[in-house]
């Protein structure tokens, strides 16, 4: 098999299967009443995920069929990267789908790389930390003890008070 076509091949299988899976999984999610940032077209969508793969396909073709001298600090660094390239691509995918929808909330951690579904009757408290740009910060205090971060529009902040409301 050629090389380009081996890295390529490595590389489908490292990101364009788990990021299709997960895109897919958070596409069956349900319509969202308000949605923290602007959900793309799929074309974009899949363009990122084209773009992690093609750089995680430079990185494999470099370091596995490069010839001569390999300087390790410069694989580290490549690698480092490539790593920051695909974890980008996943917080960029994963960011569109944070925010409010029929029975929970759903917000994206700190780095980005993990998705927080909590439901509205676990909500005991909102605190608003800022306001800015159209943009609201919100900290949500649940139940468990556990601070969560949620960032909505500003004209959106008052339907999650309706949802949060305790029922009569």
């Amino acid at each position: 098999m050629p090389p380009w076509l081996s890295a390529a091949v490595t590389a489908t299988l490292v990101v364009i299967f788990p990021c299709s899976l997960l895109f897919r999984i958070l596409l069956q999610l349900p319509k969202p009443v308000a949605l923290s940032h602007r959900r793309w077209p799929l074309a974009v969508n899949l363009s990122v995920i084209g773009g992690v793969t093609a750089c995680t396909t430079i990185f494999i073709h470099g370091v596995y069929y490069r010839r001569g001298s390999i300087n390790p600090a410069a694989v580290l660094m490549e690698f480092v990267i490539t790593a920051l390239v695909y974890e980008f691509g996943l917080a960029l995918i994963m960011r569109q789908f944070a925010g409010l929808y029929p029975e929970f909330t759903v917000t994206t951690g700190r780095s980005g790389l993990s998705l927080r579904k909590t439901a509205y009757r676990n909500i005991v408290n909102i605190e608003e930390v800022s306001r800015a740009h159209g943009e609201s910060h919100l900290r949500l205090e649940t139940s468990y003890g556990t601070v969560v971060p949620l960032n909505l529009p500003t004209r959106d902040v008052s339907s999650l008070y309706e949802r949060v409301k305790p029922p009569l």
